[in-house]
């Protein structure tokens, strides 16, 4: 028993360390990187951003987290930032005062909470099929005569042809304690169910092209519209061009694959309208859009019995992401990525991050495969990549093992004494 145990121990010994074998720590090195661009840096005093275009989001890893900035052979630290529109902050309810009708309008007063700030009203009414004039005075105290006019607004609703309707009063960022609300006759103060506030910031969404689309076409009631999207893009939306004086339309929109799957709907509208004596105006000519995966688009917009919408234009847009970094006086540095298994970087300058107003914008230069490109070395375990060794070593102890079992059968005595 003794023997075999030593022959054994080899064997046990080749098998424990193949399955304790340990991969390489994916690590962040310029040889590994596919594709590098040179970055000029015209104000290195100041806050810069690099903007991802297409070359990159066709190379790169769909989450952007194998890109790198470096001076030489040191990182740079960034931070990656997505230029939504500003969101609205918190929404919160605004009580109302005073309800009633004075000199054939309605009025009331919104207790809009100490020192809040806010630049829009949202208003619940169970009016339909009207417009009406609001205009908002904002005050420091209760049952005052007058205040400061701070804007008038065009409430509407146009649910008989369609159209949606408009409760919001937009007025400028302000913090007065009470608002008071005076609204045309058309709204009555049982229509009015409540009302709550926010604040919204004006900063704009920024959408760069993300695809190419192609002339519309008539088939039927539906006008079609085939579009190429960039690979590897994250299309946000398709953006459509409809001629100005073409208005009060509303319509709904499908976008297919080539197969003709629905990927997902929605719907654009012009309404230019003139209701006692008020012109009512907007637009949402912007389709969101619903899918990563595919390649190609069908538009499909369902006209009804209408005539055909004519579509000027129509472009996949995607918002815009930026690399944001310091250049610490560097006038020029290294853009790299491709590196299909690198993990994201982890930076203090991305968890304290600040978008300075006057970042300037640093200049790209044109993508390159990396000179000094290896690739990663084979990181699985040692027994992972040697397989044919490991099966070898169980085959050469299952066979010890039988020879030993053998052995001990035909000599006729025991193993072990």
């Amino acid at each position: 028993m003794i023997k075999r145990r030593a022959v054994l121990a080899p064997c046990v010994l080749v098998l424990g360390g193949f399955a304790f074998a340990q991969s390489i720590a994916a690590a962040p090195a310029r040889e590994y990187f596919r594709y590098t661009r040179d970055v000029a840096i015209s104000q290195p005093a100041k806050q810069n951003y690099l903007s991802i275009d297409a070359a990159i989001w066709a190379h790169a890893r769909a989450d952007l987290s194998d890109v790198r900035l470096y001076d030489r052979d040191v990182q740079v630290p960034y931070a990656l930032s997505e230029e939504q529109a500003a969101s609205s902050t918190e929404e919160r309810v605004a009580r109302i005062l005073n309800l009633g009708v004075r000199g054939g309008r309605t009025e009331f007063d919104l207790d809009m909470g100490d020192g809040t700030e806010y630049n829009r009203v949202q208003l619940h009414l169970r009016a339909t099929n009207f417009v009406a004039s609001a205009t908002a005075e904002g005050r420091d105290a209760l049952g005052g005569s007058s205040g400061r006019k701070l804007s008038t607004s065009t409430l509407y609703d146009f649910s008989r042809e369609g159209l949606g309707n408009n409760f919001a009063l937009r007025i400028p960022l302000a913090t007065f304690r009470y608002l008071h609300v005076s609204i045309t006759p058309a709204i009555s103060p049982r229509d009015i169910t409540g009302a709550s506030t926010s604040a919204q910031r004006e900063a704009q969404a920024m959408w760069i092209s993300a695809g190419r689309c192609h002339s519309a076409e008539q088939v039927r009631r539906t006008t079609r519209i085939a579009c190429d999207l960039d690979p590897g893009v994250p299309v946000g939306r398709i953006l459509l061009t409809v001629p100005a004086g073409i208005v009060n339309f509303r319509r709904a929109v499908s976008v297919n694959d080539p197969q003709g799957t629905e990927l997902c709907s929605g719907s654009i509208s012009r309404i230019r309208m003139k209701s006692g004596g008020k012109e009512v105006v907007t637009e949402d000519l912007a389709l969101s859009f619903c899918t990563r995966k595919e390649h190609q688009v069908l538009i499909e917009i369902d006209n009804g019995d209408n005539a055909p919408l004519t579509v000027e234009k129509s472009e996949p847009q995607s918002l815009e992401r930026r690399i944001y970094f310091d250049p610490a006086g560097k006038t020029a540095i290294n853009f790299y990525y491709g590196d299909e298994k690198l993990p994201a970087p982890e930076y203090d300058y991305a968890r304290f991050f600040h978008k300075e107003a006057d970042a300037t914008q640093a200049v790209m230069g044109a993508e390159n495969q990396n000179p000094n490109y290896t690739g990663r070395p084979d990181e699985r375990p040692w027994s992972e990549r040697h397989k044919w060794v490991l099966w070898g070593a169980m085959l050469l102890a299952v066979v010890v093992l039988a020879m030993l079992a053998l052995k001990g059968l035909t000599s006729g005595t025991p193993a072990e004494k």
